[in-house]
């Protein structure tokens, strides 16, 4: 007999969220590369807000990161508040 590992509620919302983020990014480049040919000075300021995240992703650490996402200060952020 089969046996399966019990699914919450928390597991299949992270999983949706990966999804819709994987397929939100996806658009994301193709609206930058529709926006290059019709609006070439909005794209290269959408293109500076884009690299500017990735750049601030890679700066948090992954505490700091999952933090942020759950909507919470990170620690060296709250002397600041």
């Amino acid at each position: 007999m089969s046996k399966y590992k019990n699914v919450n509620e928390g597991i299949v919302d992270r999983f949706i969220d990966a999804v819709f983020n994987k397929v939100g990014k996806g658009l994301e480049s193709a609206t930058l590369n529709t926006l290059k040919k019709t609006d070439p000075k909005l794209a290269k300021s959408m293109a500076k807000v884009v690299q500017a995240k990735k750049e601030m992703e890679s700066h948090l650490s992954k505490s700091d990161l999952s933090k942020v996402r759950r909507g919470e200060l990170p620690d060296w952020a709250k002397k600041y508040k």
